[in-house]
């Protein structure tokens, strides 16, 4: 079971890192063209969207480098994996509250909500259960 929640960790810090990064980079693209969504250049209106989402990708970027550089004392009982398990399911949180509250997003995302999800429960459970999951 721990192989598999590294399987799933190792893919969310990928994850992480690469839409992160690329997001700082590639804001107006990815909103314009994943998103759909219309900016108008010039704006107050668009730019700060794009402020937003590029500081959004940032902190979506450090959290992997948080993972990636913590990846050891997430899968012990330790501070770094109460903040790890927060910040999954805090993520998560939000998904399912922006669901109930904005509607349903794209299938895509309820995806990510899904793995997301399953990335915490199996880091909770092989650190809780180190011996029933050890492997």
């Amino acid at each position: 079971m721990t192989t598999i929640a590294r399987v799933f960790f190792w893919g969310y810090t990928a994850m992480l890192l690469g839409v992160g990064a690329s997001g700082i980079f590639v804001a107006r693209w990815e909103l314009t063209h994943v998103f759909s969504m219309p900016l108008v250049a010039g704006t107050t209106i668009t730019a700060t969207m794009l402020n937003q989402y590029r500081f959004l990708k940032a902190m979506e970027f450090a959290f992997g480098v948080f993972c990636a550089t913590s990846h050891r004392q997430i899968f012990c009982h330790t501070r770094e994996n109460t903040v790890f398990l927060a910040g999954v399911f805090a993520g998560v949180g939000a998904r399912l509250l922006g669901w109930s509250v904005d509607g349903t997003p794209h299938i895509a995302f309820v995806i990510f909500a899904v793995l997301e999800l399953i990335t915490g429960l199996l880091v909770w459970a092989s650190v809780r259960c180190p011996l029933r999951f050890a492997t």
